[in-house]
């Protein structure tokens, strides 16, 4: 199989969602924000279960190799007819909360696949080949994580964008995402990164803030973000692009500020700022900053 980034391309706009599920209110999030993504865009949405089902786990007993098969075999067909049944009913109610479009008008379909959630997605979107993924952010302990383990490891390993929806999150339409901060380390990835999401803000009329976060100021850092303002305005002249440079020791506190302060509706960054994700993963103030303010991370891979 070829690799994720090979397959994917940086040059079209946003046509296929993948929205996995797991039928909790988090994940209904989710898919009402692909939902009015998809309907500003024209955009395709595919729905993707993983679900466990026994035949993994049953005992061979004492009879016939084929005896055994057939039951393994009857267990897998009914599980699969009950999980199809259910992400049929889910989306039925699930069109039923649309407003804000016709949404029988989307081209909108859904895959239920037996498996571990995050293995199974990961390998179905090697062959769905999706442009977004659009996924709740919830987890079982949720003292200790916000993203919930299944979400951070697609952040992590995914090859295509996602944009992971908290928990609490409410959607109040696409005419209210206004502001988006792209957060930079000046780095070969950022231009990579800025066309692939120019390919959604572009489409959704954002504001689009530049912002780095670094502990010293330094003029080295001045030209890097006059560098990067002048490609902005060269490449994407339509695009309303605010540049900022903040200094401080403490990078997710001044994100928040900055949050607050524009009112800020999605943050984004790259896969290879890992010290940044492994703080967000992790830190007290990811709880605030993604949980209580309830903003959605974006994230692209490079």
């Amino acid at each position: 199989m070829a690799s994720d980034a090979a397959k994917y391309s940086d040059d079209h706009s946003i046509k296929k969602i993948l929205v996995p599920v797991d039928y909790s209110e988090c994940s209904d999030f989710a898919c009402r924000y692909a939902a009015n993504i998809a309907c500003k865009l024209g955009a395709r949405i595919k729905f993707f279960h993983a679900y466990y089902t026994p035949s993994f786990d049953l005992i061979e007993f004492s009879g016939t190799v084929q005896i055994q098969n057939q039951l393994k075999e009857e267990v897998t067909v009914n599980f699969e007819k009950t999980e199809k049944e259910t992400a049929e009913k889910f989306i039925s109610a699930f069109k039923k909360q649309i407003t804000s479009c016709d949404i029988n008008s989307l081209d909108i379909s859904y895959e239920v696949l037996p498996g571990l959630p995050a293995d199974e997605i990961i390998n179905y979107c090697g062959h769905y080949e999706p442009d977004l993924v659009i996924m709740g952010t919830h987890g079982q302990d949720k003292a200790n994580t916000i993203m919930g383990s299944v979400t951070e490891t697609i952040i992590r390993k995914l090859r295509y964008p996602v944009l992971a929806i908290p928990e609490k999150y409410s959607f109040a339409g696409e005419k209210n995402i206004k502001n988006l901060m792209y957060v930079t380390e000046f780095d070969e990835s950022d231009f990579l990164s800025i066309k692939k999401l120019m390919n959604l803000t572009s489409q959704l009329e954002i504001t689009i803030h530049c912002v780095h976060i670094g502990e010293e100021e330094g003029e080295w850092d001045r030209i890097k973000m006059d560098g990067l303002k002048d490609y902005f305005r060269n490449v994407y002249g339509k695009t309303e692009v605010v540049c900022n440079l903040v200094h401080s020791r403490n990078i997710l506190a001044d994100i928040n500020d900055y949050v607050q302060e524009k009112k800020i509706n999605i943050v984004s960054l790259t896969s290879r700022q890992r010290g940044i994700l492994d703080k967000l993963f992790k830190a007290d103030l990811t709880k605030k900053l993604f949980y209580h303010t309830n903003i959605p991370l974006l994230v692209f891979h490079s």
